[in-house]
């Protein structure tokens, strides 16, 4: 009798679909995660320029402006 050895087709195939249902919930999951992220930061960057201004409003002298002679 001869010794089986290696992997049939089926069971290369049964991997290659698992691998790759993975694969693709992974990035679906990291696509949302991205997008949050942008989301959050735009709205970081906005209130943070909102505060620079009325910073620089309340003291116009402050921030690196520059004293006119």
């Amino acid at each position: 009798m001869r010794a089986v050895k290696g992997f049939t087709l089926i069971e290369l195939l049964v991997a290659v679909v698992a691998a790759s249902t993975l694969s693709l919930v992974a990035l679906q999951v990291y696509g949302a995660y991205h997008n949050l992220y942008l989301h959050l930061y735009g709205d970081y960057q906005k209130e943070t320029a909102a505060i620079l201004e009325e910073l620089r409003r309340i003291n116009p002298y402050c921030f690196g402006a520059r004293i006119k002679r």
